[in-house]
């Protein structure tokens, strides 16, 4: 099955990567772990998902495209009161995801009732937690990025799919600098009955 990690390690220890070697992931573990992500549930076992996996000219192309989401996040980025250091960061990464060697996308489709709507959005969401949880178990770093859906419809058009909802996408390669631990916030959790 490939890595060898266990569920909580793989949980607890996976992070944001944000730089990345240029070395390509090799195929074979690219496949490994879209198959471990094929493997999420999802409503009505649907399975309404499609992975776009990106690489030279391709990925190139399609990251060029995403930058242009820039223009949107850098109002929200001032207005939550980023740091301007932090907000040249932001800038820096989208620019070109970190130099990943990979990219993937991941769309579900788009249907007009909106409970069935939120059902594949959740349904992608719980692929796309698995193909980052595979990545990381593989020695892969990857960040969940849906700033690109500012951009959403020229992602889409590229990708030849104009009539599908982005997910999100992904860098994804070998890590070139480990990042920080980051807080979590309080817990919120409600237990009743117990």
């Amino acid at each position: 099955m490939g890595g060898n990690m266990e569920l909580y390690e793989a949980i607890f220890t996976r992070r944001s990567h944000r730089l990345y070697k240029p070395d390509l992931p090799p195929r074979e573990v690219l496949e490994r772990v879209i198959n471990a992500a094929l493997w999420a549930p999802s409503g009505t076992n649907a399975q309404p998902w499609q992975i776009d996996v990106m690489t030279g000219r391709y990925r190139d192309e399609f990251v060029e495209r995403a930058a242009h989401s820039i223009s949107h996040l850098l109002p929200i980025l001032k207005a939550a009161q980023v740091p301007e250091k932090a907000q040249q960061l932001v800038i820096s990464f989208f620019k070109d995801l970190g130099g990943a060697p990979v990219v993937i996308a991941v769309t579900v489709d788009k249907v007009e009732d909106p409970g069935m709507m939120e059902a594949n959005i959740q349904s992608g969401a719980a692929l796309m937690q698995n193909l980052l949880l595979a990545a990381h178990a593989e020695g892969l770093g990857t960040c969940w990025m849906t700033g690109p859906n500012f951009v959403a419809r020229e992602l889409l058009d590229y990708l030849g799919k104009p009539d599908r909802h982005l997910l999100a996408i992904t860098p994804i390669g070998y890590s070139a600098k480990e990042p920080p631990v980051p807080p979590r916030k309080p817990r919120e959790v409600r237990w009743l009955g117990f």
